[in-house]
Formats: structure tokens, sequence, C-alpha cells
């Protein structure tokens, strides 16, 4: 079998999103070992006019992270997969222009612009692109099996495959235009493949259907031992989420990972064990996360998961360990809604059972209730009508022994209420934070956000129950924007709570601040031998530290040749087109415009270089300031500057 059938096997399910597979083109072939994953394949085209049972979702789709949830139906033939792709910024150019060069030779094809009438075509053909792929799953019964057997493959059903996609082509994105090519729709809109807007991409059982995977009916329908088995290689980041049907006792009993053993020595022995608890209608939901090195081509990973009915011999109840919070322990939330109180790898570690366990609450008030996600994490969700509750928690083993004379008691509440304000200069927000009597006092430290950006590190501030605190949260390093606040919260007897509030704040955008430098001669531009065309220096600088661009324009005529370097500018302008209009006046305006759009303009006034009427150099206008520098020399003057620059940025900090 192909290294690229292999990949195709979950990928395909992974990535059904596989608007993506259009087109077909040569195959990359590898052997596999004997102990790898063998889940053989099967045309399904008729009467389809596409063929993409050569390709992998990884192929062509770089996502950042993937969600796959399927949902084994009671009738143990037939499932629900969801899947949702995240791809974000440089992925994101990456896959539109694959997806464009996908119409190579069709009109609008391949040409760098990725349209909506491309998307719909995708929308089009993608049911039965995926349709004729693998999902890379399989199940069989019987003794547990590593490979080298007759697998029950998962397949999709094309008339239960729906597909859909966020911003693809982004609404009133400012490079937009209108399609060019012949045959366009005439609303047709189109984007640049190097746009980095972030994008998704979902796959979800159509309108009027009940499931888009089938698969040979188990015979015994799960009651007896199965092993569920899954092709990982060349899957970078995602989670898997399989629920069962509801079945007396069925359980996860062993997980392994099997690998080609390659000549270069990489294994997939990093890959951890799956997670799982029981809904409430005790249904068995099992949580895999997958993390693989899409540059290790000559590795090949395949998992398996055996299952059970069966009763075991002896089980243990599960104990609590000595991590576990005690009695009497508070737990912060955020308010009405859903909030991770502890991360999966804390969590995890604060009981243990052979067999797995979870974490079960009963709660004095109505309308609360703990859970997990997909990573493990612990979640609890809190009511609008209530904001502190007392919880009563004992651990449970996936065949319900626990022991009811172990519980522990914690209290779960709101922490705290904020409103926040940004200072008219935009160097620091103002927050007032509130406790709601949780605790009666903590200590935090809170930092603005934006895209993964951490805004400059302030004071801790400690806040009782007794009056508001207010603190200064330093912007420095946040770009003119929106932002979010983030933090750590500790108090004696609670669980550190990690904060992540919005308080709908934004940071005011400040024009980028230009300077003129003169020349020995103190003029603002040195001419060349020839007198058609002169030089300028300067410096430019924006205060909210964005990237900057400059033009110019002289005798009506726009100019954008600047160099920049660092705070650092210059420019050569020719005076051709005064020239050619007859123009003697070589004034110019220049514009300098941060990333964020503010921009500041300063006009200069350029000699003539064949008056014999020299004046004495005059400060350049500038509709703020007197940026002009006539100092004696070019280098003195950015010396000069620069040092005011560092001084001024360091009396900033």
């Amino acid at each position: 079998m192909t290294r690229r059938s292999l990949s195709l096997q979950l990928a395909s399910l992974t990535l059904t999103m596989l608007m993506v597979i259009v087109t077909s083109s040569p195959l990359m072939t590898s052997t596999l070992n004997e102990q790898s994953l063998i889940l053989p394949t099967e045309g399904r085209q008729d009467t389809l006019d596409v063929d993409c049972s050569g390709y992998s979702f990884e192929d062509l789709f770089e996502y950042d992270f993937a969600l796959f949830e399927l949902e084994i139906l009671d009738d143990w033939a037939t499932g629900d997969m969801f899947a949702n792709a995240w791809v974000n910024g440089s992925n994101s150019a990456i896959v539109r222009d694959n997806l464009d060069g996908l119409f190579e030779g069709l009109p609008g094809g391949d040409n760098d612009w990725i349209s909506t009438d491309e998307r719909d075509a995708v929308r089009s053909i993608g049911p039965k692109c995926i349709a004729d792929m693998e999902t890379r799953l399989g199940m069989r019964e019987g003794i547990p099996h590593s490979g080298g057997v007759d697998w029950n493959d998962f397949e999709f059903f094309e008339d239960g495959i729906a597909l859909d996609e966020v911003n693809l082509v982004p609404d009133g994105h400012p490079d937009a235009r209108t399609c060019t090519n012949f045959g366009a729709e005439q609303s047709c809109k189109e984007v640049p493949t190097s746009t980095t807007d972030d994008l998704e991409i979902s796959l979800f059982v159509g309108d009027g259907e009940n499931n888009n995977v089938r698969w040979d009916q188990l015979p015994n329908s799960g009651s007896s031992n199965f092993t569920l088995a899954m092709n990982i290689t060349n899957m970078s980041d995602a989670a898997l989420v399989v629920t069962f049907p509801v079945l007396q006792g069925l359980r996860m009993y062993d997980f392994r990972v099997t690998d080609n053993s390659p000549e270069s020595g990489l294994n997939c022995d990093y890959i951890n064990e799956p997670s799982f608890m029981y809904l409430p209608d005790g249904s068995l939901q099992v949580n895999q996360l997958v993390n693989f090195d899409r540059t290790q081509w000559d590795l090949e990973c395949a998992m398996f998961m055996d299952f059970t009915t069966q009763v075991p011999e002896t089980n243990d109840v599960p104990v609590w360990s000595s991590t576990a919070p005690a009695n009497g322990t508070r737990i912060a939330t955020s308010g009405t809604g859903t909030t991770v109180f502890t991360a999966a790898e804390i969590g995890n570690a604060w009981a243990s059972d052979d067999d797995g366990w979870s974490l079960d609450c009963v709660f004095d008030e109505e309308g609360w209730s703990v859970s997990t996600n997909v990573l493990g994490d612990f979640l609890v969700a809190q009511p609008a009508t209530s904001s502190v509750s007392v919880a009563t928690c004992t651990i449970v083993d996936p065949l319900g022994a626990t022991d009811e004379n172990d519980s522990r008691t914690w209290t779960f509440g709101t922490l705290f209420t904020a409103t926040g304000t940004v200072d008219d200069d935009g160097e620091n927000a103002r927050l007032t934070i509130t406790s709601t009597g949780l605790v009666s006092e903590f200590i935090i430290a809170p930092r603005a956000l934006q895209d993964g950006q951490l805004g400059g590190v302030g004071d801790p501030v400690t806040v009782s129950s007794s009056s508001p605190a207010v603190v200064a949260v330093s912007l420095t390093t946040i770009r003119p924007g929106s932002f979010t606040i983030t933090g750590v919260a500790q108090a004696t007897n609670m669980i550190d709570f990690t904060v992540d509030m919005d308080l709908n704040l934004a940071k005011p955008n400040s024009p980028p601040v230009i300077s003129v430098a003169v020349n020995f001669d103190g003029e603002n531009a040195t001419w060349d031998d020839n007198q058609q065309k002169f030089e300028m220096y300067g410096l430019v600088n924006d205060p909210d530290l964005e990237a900057v661009s400059m033009s110019l324009t002289i005798c009506g005529a726009e100019y954008q040749g600047f160099v920049i370097n660092g705070i650092n500018w210059n420019v050569e302008v020719s005076t051709a087109i005064c020239m050619a209009n007859g123009l003697t006046d070589y004034d110019v305006v220049i514009t300098a415009t941060d990333d964020s759009g503010a921009s500041a303009q300063i006009t200069v006034e350029i000699q003539d270089p064949m008056s014999n009427d020299v004046p004495l150099p005059s400060n350049p206008i500038d509709s703020e300031d007197d940026s002009s520098l006539p100092f004696p020399s070019f280098l003195a003057t950015l010396a000069m500057l620069g040092a005011a620059l560092v001084l001024r940025r360091k009396s900033e900090e």
C-alpha cells in the first residue's frame, strides 16, 4: 500500500474539509512495515467527475488545529462526523494559494488571487471529493490487533456530507477587487492568496440526512471485544472525540501505538494515552490528542484502542492524590457561562485508578455542573441565577466504582467583576476590580494581551472584599486596536485562577513623527552633479512602535521610493516630472503612515539648484511641529535625533 494511501485514512476525515482536492497529481509512494495499519481502499467513483483518491488533507491544507468529533450511532454501522479546522496567519495564505493552484488552466485559476467563484466551486465538488477519500479509521471485533488483518474500514457517505468555510474570501478586505477573468459571476470578488486573515473549514451532516460515515455493522454491535484503529501519520495538531452508543459496562482497557521503525530511529512513543469519560446518558466518550511533526516523512504511526464490556475480576475504587484540593477549597469562576478551573495536566493528577476516573460533583444550587473538554481540561458551568455554590465531589471509575465516604467539598463562585478605561495617551489601561467576597482578599497582576503579544509587566495589586482596587495596566508593545486582559489571581485556600477578560478596550493610535536632516550646506536636499535629482535623509518614529511606510509628492506626482532602516530614512527624487511640465518649484510633501492607518505630513522646501538667490536655510513647514534640523552636519543631526528618541523611549518606559 502506498504511503499516500495511508496518509489518507484519517486525513480525509480530519480533513474532510477537503474542499481542497479538485485535481489529481503524481503520488509519492513508500513501502509500509508489516506492523503498520493496513486499511484497504475501494474506489467509489461511479459517475463522479472528480478523483481525490490520491490525496490526503495534509498535502494541501496547513491547519493550526483541527477537531474531529465522531458519534457512532445506535446501529453500530453509521456515524455522524463533524470536523473543523482552524487556519491562522501565514498558514491561511498557504491554504489560499494551494486552493487557487487547483484551478490551474481554468479562467481565474492559479493567478495568485482566490475568488468567490473558486470558493463556490470547491463547495460544490467537495462532497464528491471526500466520498472518494478514506477516513483512516477502522474497527474489528475479536482479540486485539495492531495491523496486518482485515479491518472494517469507515467510509464517507457522499449524500450525507455538507461542507462550509468561514473567511476564505474575507468580506470587506482592503485588497479585494472585482474578478477580472472571463466568465466570472457578476458578483465575483477576489483577494490575493497572500491574505493572512484567519479562516475555518468545516464538515458536518447535510440537511435531511442522519449520517455521513458508514461501515459494516459489527456482528455483536460492540457487546464483545473490539479494537478501534487510526492511522495518524502526518496529522500535525488535532483532537479526535469518539462517542459510543450507551452499552452497559463498555470501557477501554488497552492502548498502544505502533510505527514502521524507520532508519532515522524516530518513533511514535511520545503519543499519550487517550482520556475518556461517561456522559450523563451513560455513553462512553474517548478523547485523543495527536501532535505529529509533518517534516518526519519517513515516520508512519498508527494507534489502537481496545474496548470490552467484560467486568474485570477485581476493580479497586479510585483514590485521591496528595495534590487534590482539600475540603473547603475555593474555586474561582469568571461568572455566568463556562470556565476552565484547572488544566488537564494538573487536574488529572488529583486522583488515580487503573481504569481511569472522572469527577462527579453535586451542587447545592441548580444549574451548576462540572465537565471536561476535548483537551482534558476541567470546566465548571455557572447559571445566571447564582454567583456561588458549594459542591460535594467524588471520583468515579468507568465501572462506577467510587468511595462515597471519601468526598471533597469545594466552593465554586465568581471571584470579581471589573471595568476598564484607556488613558488618552494610550500608555496605560485603568482597571477597577471589585471583589465578590468569594475570598477575603486575593493578589493579581493583570496584563494586556493582543494576538498572543503581552503588554508590559505591572506590579501585583491586592484586592480585598472591603473596597475596589484600581490598577494601571501597561500597554507597552500593544498595537493600536482592541485587546483583552489576562493574568493569574492567587489567594490562600484557592486554586490559582487564570484571568481572561474582554472589557471592550482599545488602544488609540498615534501618528508617526517625521524629521528631515540638513546637509553640510544647511539645505534640506543634496543635488547630484546633473542637477536632475536630489537626495534627502531623516528620521521617522511611530510612538506605537508600528511599521511605517512613506511617500512624497513633487510637482503634483506621488513617489514612494523611500528606503527605511529602523528609524532612519532616505530617498532619491528625480525632477523629470517637474521639467516635463516646466516647473521649478521642487518643494515636497512627505507623508508617513503606520500600519493602523494614522499618518503625518510635513512640507519641505527644496532650493532650486539653478537659482543664484540662495536664501538662508529655513525650517520645513510641519503640520504639527517644526521638524527641520538646521545643524552644522548631517551626521551630527542623525546622532542628536537618535539620542533624543532613545531618551524619549526610556522616559516612557
